[in-house]
């Protein structure tokens, strides 16, 4: 089956493929949203040599998953350096999904999406360079989707816990839903920050955009910190700044920027992607957990119903009483044989202790 980048319809799968995002996108979460996909397009971290949009289903707004070549992706060249992997899935990679993207509410995903995205796929490993096909990032259901309309991959891996919380009655009433010994802990925290002089505010538009100079080494700090490469550079915060509902929570002592969220607001959700504190200061101001507990906050006052926490810091977010969803990916090499099944059942061993230890 040959699939073209400039989008066809097959009629036997009912499904179609552009390398443009459709106008309308049944969206689940911020990352299949119509505005991420058309903004992570124009922001070249991942170093992408091409792309190509699924479409399946009828009607105006329809369910979109993206592909992705790249030849670096730095989120998952992450995963390869704490897994010692490096270069172990060849150059490119095929990605149906971005490795950045967390897809905590998706569920299952429509059987005609997978086949469109599997045999596109397919035809760009079997015609090009790529080795692997990684879909990342999918819930338990999503996995179910996959096995059952593309068949079982090389291998699966426990990739990610992501975290998130319904926002329901006031900020008050979240803060009584916390273990009694960990609210009181916070409070104070929150009010020795105050009195040192930490502030956090939501920002957007040029004021975020005039912030990320000052950002981007800290979400640096942020990665070094776990031994991964930088994963944005200030360009892609920028370009992600632009994006439809942006904005920053900023935490500052005087004029130095100490913390930053960068968070994405879409109708009732808000969605905290990444960022970064002075670890240096952490101590004294307790600067994530004023993060943290003030976008909440904000969340709460600005009619918000459910907050995306995204990766890591599992202990911590579990502590806090926020819910967690598991996150796996899908490998399919149509050339690998037993050797890259046994690195994939290694990779899954490492990133589960991982995600259960930190």
């Amino acid at each position: 089956m040959t699939v073209t980048d400039t989008g066809r319809i097959d009629t036997a799968y009912d499904w179609t493929v552009s390398d443009r995002v459709p106008d309308e996108v049944a969206a689940s979460c911020l990352y299949d949203s119509a505005a991420w996909l058309r903004g992570w397009e124009r922001i070249g971290i991942e170093q992408r040599t091409r792309h190509a949009y699924v479409r399946a289903g009828s009607g105006a707004a329809t369910d979109v998953l993206p592909l992705y070549e790249t030849t670096m992706s730095p989120f998952w060249h992450g995963y390869e350096l704490q897994c010692e992997l490096s270069g172990r899935f060849g150059n490119p990679i095929v990605f149906a999904g971005s490795p950045y993207s967390m897809y905590g509410k998706r569920g299952p995903i429509a059987a005609p999406l997978v086949q469109g995205a599997y045999a596109t796929a397919m035809d760009w490993i079997h015609g090009g360079a790529a080795d692997v096909l990684v879909v990342p990032n999918v819930t338990t259901e999503g996995v179910d989707s996959w096995l059952a309309a593309a068949g079982p991959p090389t291998g699966t891996v426990h990739l990610e816990r992501t975290y998130a919380i319904d926002v329901d009655g006031t900020f008050t009433d979240h803060m009584y839903r916390i273990d009694n010994k960990i609210r009181r802990d916070v409070e104070r925290r929150l009010r020795r920050g105050e009195e040192r002089g930490l502030r956090v505010r939501m920002v957007e538009g040029d004021e975020a955009h005039a912030l990320v100079p000052a950002a981007f080494p800290l979400t640096v700090d942020t990665s070094d910190k776990n031994s991964w490469p930088a994963l944005f550079d200030e360009a892609a915060l920028h370009g992600m700044l632009d994006i439809p509902g942006a904005l920053l929570s900023a935490a500052t002592v005087g004029d130095r920027l100490v913390g930053v969220f960068f968070g994405f607001r879409r109708g009732d959700e808000v969605t905290f992607m990444c960022g970064g504190v002075d670890y240096k200061s952490l101590r004294e101001y307790s600067t994530y957990i004023a993060l943290m507990y003030r976008s909440t906050q904000w969340a709460y006052e600005n009619g918000m119903r459910r907050i995306e926490w995204g990766r890591d810091n599992y202990r911590f977010k579990e502590r806090h009483g926020l819910a967690p969803t598991e996150l796996w990916a899908l490998v399919y090499a149509p050339s690998g044989g037993p050797e890259l099944a046994l690195a994939l059942r290694g990779m899954h061993a490492v990133l589960h202790a991982y995600i259960e230890g930190a």
